[in-house]
């Protein structure tokens, strides 16, 4: 009888000590994985803290100036380019070019500039 509650209490003593190293592997899995996210968040919060270093800084204030308010310098002058209404030809515009209506005359203006059968 002695031998049969030695045996029990030996396997409830290694079922304990299995749970309790099952613990401590789920531990060290959590703790690699939460100092991977801390390093990750400390280069999240370099990054930041050099973009508002930007942001304080006098070429952010002039970048934005320039290209999303659109303001210029005292002495300089802004170019404000306008494209024409749709429908409009612009000005200045070529006159549209005939394109050959035989194959004998595509040939003819590749070689000599110059329609066949003009007038």
């Amino acid at each position: 009888m002695a031998v049969a509650v030695t045996i029990v209490a030996a396997v409830l003593l290694a079922l304990g000590f299995n749970s309790r190293l099952t613990a401590i592997r789920q531990m060290r899995q959590d703790e690699a994985y939460l100092k991977q996210a801390v390093a990750a968040e400390e280069t999240r919060q370099a990054g930041l803290k050099t973009y508002r270093d930007y942001i304080r800084s006098d070429s952010y204030v002039e970048h934005w100036a320039r290209v999303d308010a659109r303001m210029i310098k005292a002495g300089e002058g802004a170019m404000v380019p306008v494209a024409p209404a749709v429908g409009q030809p612009a000005s200045g515009s070529l006159a549209p070019v005939q394109a050959p209506v035989t194959i004998l005359d595509e040939w003819w203006s590749l070689f000599f500039g110059e329609s066949s059968s003009s007038p």
